[in-house]
């Protein structure tokens, strides 16, 4: 990237020029280079932008420069912490400002993952639609074969698509068990066991172990996938976040009461509050809604501080070091807000919707 569109503009920038600039910034120098400055409060800001592409900058330009390993996630909930009513139905919980919100941060992503549940409940096409950028690889994670294979991540050819499973669905469909839920796919050597389209790749995946969320990142950093976004559903994402496998964690949360239904965030916390997790906190206001950013790369109780963790294949048991941290930016004034700490397992039930699809 070069300044030479930044020093021929004599408009200020709009919001639809400043994603297109935002979208190849991945270093200081290019954040330089497309016309952008950090503020002393650390707020990044354009030369000459209006009021709404400099708010598009503040928003991402930390994630452009998160670096080529960075792991984040997005929920959107109602004011009560629900994805989606008793009958699942989450069409939609947040507003037409959070799902452009969320189709930026798949277009920032090299990867995005749901479970399996979210796959089952919404068939969604996890593509960038609301906004221009690449669509990311769309990584579903599915130990025991779950997913139809008639579901769009499957069949509509949009996007690249890894189905990651687990040995003993594998071999139920080799066999023919389980037909109804374990239907035969792709194998990893290319090899079509039929009834997917085109761009699936099942990756089988020999013991349980290997689906821990540290382990996967790992596992798709090999690939080329370094940037991951957790998409859905609340078991998902709460287990990643239980695990200290994320780096950052975006909520949305609506001013809607659904009184019960579908849950976003649950885990096992503190027994006391001096132990929950506190992390550095921005807000934005999307439409209604109110979008909250954690900085989830802070030391918690009793682990070592700084950012000793190493990168992909370089520790020396690969399933118990977390996901390296990359060239990560801190968030741009960001402030230590009071929320509960990721402790215990995740909570079984109902499959958490994927509200933007």
């Amino acid at each position: 990237m070069t300044g030479r569109a930044v020093a021929h503009r004599t408009a200020p920038l709009d919001v639809s020029a400043a994603w297109e600039l935002l979208r190849s910034v991945r270093s200081a120098a290019d954040a330089a280079a497309a016309g952008l400055g950090c503020d002393p409060d650390g707020r990044w800001r354009w030369r000459d932008a209006s009021p709404e592409a400099d708010a598009l900058a503040d928003r991402y330009v930390s994630l452009c420069l998160a670096g080529p390993l960075f792991t984040f996630a997005q929920l959107g909930q109602s004011l009560d912490g629900f994805i989606a009513s008793r009958t699942g139905d989450a069409d939609y919980v947040t507003g037409e400002e959070d799902r452009e919100h969320l189709h930026r941060l798949r277009a920032l992503a090299d990867a995005v993952v749901i479970g399996a549940g979210t796959a089952v409940a919404d068939d969604p096409r996890l593509t960038v639609r609301a906004c221009t950028g690449a669509h990311p690889v769309r990584v579903v994670i599915d130990p025991y074969r779950r997913v139809p294979r008639g579901h769009q991540v499957f069949t509509d050819g949009s996007a690249p698509t890894l189905w990651v499973v687990g040995a003993d669905a594998d071999e139920a469909a080799e066999t023919g068990r389980g037909a109804d839920e374990r239907a035969p796919g792709p194998r990893r050597d290319g090899r079509d066991g039929g009834g997917v389209g085109a761009g699936v790749e099942v990756l089988t995946l020999r013991d349980r172990a290997a689906f821990a969320p540290r382990r996967l990142v790992r596992e798709l950093a090999r690939r080329g996938l370094g940037r991951v976004l957790v998409e859905g559903g609340g078991v998902t994402v709460s287990r990643f976040l239980r695990e200290g496998a994320l780096h950052r964690l975006y909520v949305t949360v609506a001013p809607v009461l659904l009184g019960d239904g579908v849950p976003g965030l649950r885990f096992t916390g503190p027994e006391r509050m001096r132990d929950a997790l506190r992390p550095p906190t921005r807000r934005a206001v999307l439409g209604e809604d109110t979008l909250f950013e954690l900085d989830l790369r802070a030391p918690r109780p009793g682990e070592p501080g700084g950012d000793e963790n190493t990168g992909p294949g370089q520790g020396g048991d690969e399933g118990e070091n977390p996901v390296h941290h990359g060239y990560a930016q801190p968030l741009g004034g960001a402030q230590s807000r009071r929320t509960e700490g990721p402790r215990g397992d995740a909570l079984p039930g109902a499959p958490a919707a994927d509200v933007q699809r």
